[in-house]
């Protein structure tokens, strides 16, 4: 296999960089739905029955997306209001909820009232924005216009799917919520990942362009200080998928991109989300490029790029901007317990500014993962020994955690903490013993 390296900047102008006409890595034996009934979709509607394929939703399509298609529109092309649909709700009421700085949530009876009207807000939205993908199925954008908006796509309990060629648009929240212990200062959160892979196999994402679209942060009203964030993960792959490539795809402009297991504790994903990353190009995404928890993921030849003074997706590292070893931030690719990550022949890009210089700890940041190797990548065009940012990472947090568990035993010795769980504590142990650069696959 020969590895083509990204070291000039005429590639972020193209969307997809290779149209390939199979997968390679893990994901490599998806055929999708080679060989069966063939659709030509303009609108939700259609999409939906083309996926149900007459009621034999297992056997092979390939659906053809030819037009815009938006999960909340009618089919006269009128838009839904989904806040409207819960009378008494209204995002001014939920604001006014919190104390003027959004530090305190008011704990009154209507603004409780207001969460319950939220969750049934959430609830319509999930019956409307999920969209399953059942097994054997390829979809394919037919052209510019082959775009997806406002929909989620669930890639759940299933096997044999590949989704290619698509401008795809992360769907929105429209029922965010702030979370003022989250973070320094509070943050804004948002549901609706825009690809949830979970429980399935062989899945392949290839020449997409996924991004924030018409509704980035630089669009959203800033409140407690931060821009109202409606946007959830751009691809989530967690509970035990595998076998997943995903490749030539541009990412661009979303906070959390690629989420590679959702948990810290769960055994069932040991030996499962097996993902290859190779040719894609990730412009102004924050973090998660990818993190990964449990995962065995072949990172190679891709291309980064980040600046510190980007107005709505600025990207924070330790060393040039928190300066507090305590506080997550932004990286490149995340290291979480029990990932185990080969790096190889990646171009990461980062710039500053005199008031936030570019640093090299954006490259990677340690969860508590503790395998990782790299070949071959370079840092602003630069060779560098990524392995020990790794490393370096990694004692830092196993530093942190062990300073944390003190302080939580201090609790529990004077009675103002519960001891946690064997099981919940396992997890923290041993991912602070030592650091190990030799990937076991």
């Amino acid at each position: 296999m020969k590895i083509l390296f990204f070291n000039n900047i005429g590639l972020l102008l193209l969307t997809g960089l290779v149209n390939a006409s199979s997968p390679i890595g893990w994901g490599r034996n998806t055929t999708g739905g080679e060989g069966g009934v063939v659709y030509h979709v303009t609108t939700y509607n259609e999409l939906r029955k083309a996926l149900d394929n007459h009621g034999k939703s297992n056997e092979p399509k390939i659906i053809y997306i030819e037009s815009v298609i938006n999960g909340i529109e009618n089919e006269d092309g009128s838009r839904i209001d989904l806040p409207g649909l819960v009378p008494g709700y209204s995002f001014e009421k939920y604001v006014s909820c919190f104390t003027e700085d959004g530090s305190e949530w008011l704990d009154t009876t209507e603004c409780n009232a207001l969460t319950a009207l939220m969750k049934q807000g959430r609830t319509l939205q999930n019956n409307q924005v999920h969209l399953s993908v059942p097994p054997n199925t390829t979809i394919i954008g037919n052209g510019r216009e082959g775009r997806l908006k406002e929909i989620s796509l669930q890639v759940r309990h299933t096997k044999n799917v590949i989704i290619k060629d698509l401008f795809i648009e992360a769907p929105n929240d429209y029922f965010p919520k702030f979370k003022p212990t989250d973070g320094i200062h509070g943050t804004w959160n948002a549901e609706y990942d825009t690809i949830v892979m979970k429980n399935c196999t062989n899945i392949w994402i290839d020449n997409c362009y996924l991004s924030d679209g018409s509704t980035g942060l630089d669009t959203q009203p800033v409140i407690f200080g931060q821009p109202v964030e409606t946007h959830d993960g751009l691809i989530d792959i967690v509970d035990a998928a595998s076998d997943i490539t995903i490749s030539n795809n541009r990412f661009e402009n979303h906070k959390k991109t690629i989420l590679i297991g959702n948990s810290d504790n769960r055994p069932t994903d040991i030996d499962r989300l097996k993902v290859t990353l190779y040719n894609n190009v990730f412009i102004n995404c924050v973090e998660r490029l990818p993190r990964v928890r449990y995962g065995k993921v072949h990172i190679f030849n891709n291309y980064y790029y980040a600046i510190t003074f980007n107005s709505a997706y600025p990207s924070y590292t330790v060393d040039n901007y928190y300066h507090d070893t305590k506080v997550f931030p932004h990286y490149f690719i995340g290291l979480g317990v029990y990932s185990n990550i080969l790096s190889e022949y990646n171009s990461f890009n980062y710039h500053g500014n005199k008031e936030i210089p570019a640093s090299e700890d954006i490259i990677v940041y340690s969860y508590g993962g503790s395998i990782f190797h790299d070949n071959g990548s370079e840092y602003n065009g630069k060779t560098l020994n990524i392995d020990t940012l790794a490393s370096k990472s990694f004692h830092i947090k196993s530093n942190v955690r062990m300073e944390q568990d003190r302080a939580k035993e201090y609790l529990v010795q004077i009675g103002l903490m519960k001891r946690l769980p064997p099981t919940l504590l396992f997890h923290v142990n041993t991912t602070i013993i030592r650091w190990k650069q030799i990937l076991r696959w």
